[in-house]
């Protein structure tokens, strides 16, 4: 393609401090293609030790944005293929060294101008940047403009690209997800049942027991998908976890655990054809058991949130219907896969686990813990929802609304917002161990800081609309804002002292 170049006079008023320049320099050219659009190419250099996270929603970091306040029409955004990064903890996708964003445009007369954000990271140390572009179309470089964009145009990803790199990207998430997802508190009372079926199930039935679980699991998770799909239509904030906005789903789940609790300790025995043997933990057809198992499962994980699968539910459900249902597909064999795989291998089960005897006994003594636990959180989330209980709180917070935040950037104070629910363990234990440590509540005196908390235990639109507003649909999601300007940071989902003292002091 031809252009008829014009040289970009970038004017950059630099709104962070003067260490922050050193980390990231912001450079701009441009030029009119052929169809008379302005072409606007950025170029970041990233000084050495230090990245930028990608323009794409994740658990963690701020993404790269350019925000155009005139004109408002960006008519195709090309960018910089990220690289993934690895921590202790966290994957992310960002840059180092170079990147480029480049930005169509349709301008008439008016001056294109951008606010151009981003955060800056090396270690454990991050700062937010944010920078005014305007730009000057009377000046022509048409020689330089053309050099710069034929190296950036062999690291882009058309916005096409972008697309499909976002759903491989979500569907991995998901993948992931599932798999961690096993291991949050609110799955623990289903897994204990599984070890007892799987020592008791003849290993000959294994594999096929195997993969009736996982069709249990996928067909109760895109159910579940199917529903919230339909639901969302007429209320678009809806979220994972939805159905544990209800009183009445949650009495049902209250009664469910204790019937199961009753017959794990043989205080009740339910006949019936296929339940019979209900009392042993095992159906008269081992494959309606597995099946149950897997829709059990689901209904018992569907309140949690895993790292990694945040931001896939995120995409998921402002996505095509079809990447809308590949993602939770993804994250239903995620979820299955540990326990099919061990069936998968009967050998490996009967290594890992004895023959059964009178260590089952003891074992469903133990796992008697976590349905107690279960139906003692169940009764309080149930008794928050009907108003009968009221939380009493650690730190002073306030009821989320978006005028807040926004009043208090005004007087650059900053802000941390806490999206959580009562039927979500993960948020319990971050609230318990984090948010309501010594430690929280030295920063937050010391630094002034609104803490605002957005509570979705029962239908809250503010804070449904607050979720939507940061490219997320489920809890927890925490979000600070340092006061110094708009740009905010999203915390990692599992918190404690230590990662709120890096995130926020």
């Amino acid at each position: 393609m031809r252009y008829k170049g014009v040289l970009l006079a970038a004017w950059l008023m630099l709104t962070a401090n003067n260490a922050a320049q050193a980390q990231v320099q912001l450079t701009a050219e441009a030029g009119y293609n052929d169809s008379g659009r302005l072409e606007v190419l950025l170029e970041f250099d990233i000084a050495r030790g230090w990245h930028i996270f990608a323009p794409l929603e994740q658990e963690f970091g701020q993404p790269l944005k350019v925000d155009w306040q005139q004109p408002a029409n960006a008519v195709e955004v090309s960018f910089s293929r990220p690289v993934t990064y690895s921590s202790e903890m966290f994957s992310y996708m960002g840059y180092a060294g170079k990147a480029y964003w480049k930005t169509t445009l349709e301008v008439e007369d008016e001056t294109p101008q951008a606010i151009v954000s981003w955060q800056a990271c090396a270690g454990d140390e991050c700062v937010p940047q944010s920078n005014i572009l305007t730009i000057d179309k009377q000046n022509i470089n048409r020689k330089r403009f053309e050099e710069k964009l034929q190296a950036a145009e062999r690291t882009f990803v058309t916005e096409q690209n972008e697309n499909d790199f976002d759903w491989l990207a979500a569907l991995v998430g998901a993948l992931i997800g599932g798999i961690i997802l096993n291991l949050m508190p609110c799955v623990l009372p289903v897994l204990g049942f599984k070890l007892i079926t799987l020592a008791k199930t003849p290993a000959a039935h294994r594999r096929s027991e195997a993969v009736v679980y996982t069709l249990g699991v996928l067909a109760s998770m895109l159910v579940l998908a199917l529903i919230l799909l339909v639901l969302r239509q007429a209320n678009p904030h809806l979220g994972w976890g939805f159905q544990m906005q209800s009183p009445l789903f949650i009495a049902a789940m209250l009664v469910l655990f204790v019937v199961l609790t009753l017959v794990l300790f043989e205080k009740i025995h339910i006949s019936g054809s296929w339940l019979n043997k209900l009392n042993n933990i095992h159906f008269t057809d081992y494959r309606a058991e597995a099946f149950g198992s897997g829709v059990l499962s689901v209904l018992v994980a569907s309140p949690c949130t895993a790292p990694f699968m945040g931001t896939a539910v995120g995409y998921a459900l402002f996505a095509p219907t079809l990447n809308y249902m590949a993602v939770f597909c993804c994250l239903g064999l995620g979820y299955a896969a540990p326990f099919a795989l061990l069936a998968l291998f009967p050998k490996a089960v009967s290594r890992i686990l004895p023959k059964p005897g009178k260590w089952m006994n003891i074992f469903k003594a133990i796992l008697g813990i976590p349905l107690v636990c279960t139906i003692v959180w169940l009764a309080w989330v149930l008794l928050a929802q009907t108003g009968v209980l009221i939380n009493q709180r650690h730190l002073q917070w306030e009821e989320y609304s978006l005028d807040k935040v926004e009043a208090a950037l005004q007087v650059n104070r900053p802000v941390l917002i806490d999206f959580t629910a009562d039927w979500c363990i993960t948020c319990l234990v971050n609230k318990k161990t984090a948010l309501q440590s010594n430690t929280m509540a030295q920063i937050a005196q010391e630094k002034n800081i609104l803490l605002l908390k957005a509570d979705i235990t029962t239908k809250n639109s503010k804070a449904a609309a607050g979720l939507g507003r940061y490219g997320r649909a489920s809890v927890p999601l925490y979000v600070y804002y340092d006061g110094k300007s708009e740009d905010y940071v999203i915390l990692p989902q599992i918190l404690t002292p230590q990662i709120l003292q890096e995130y926020i002091r």
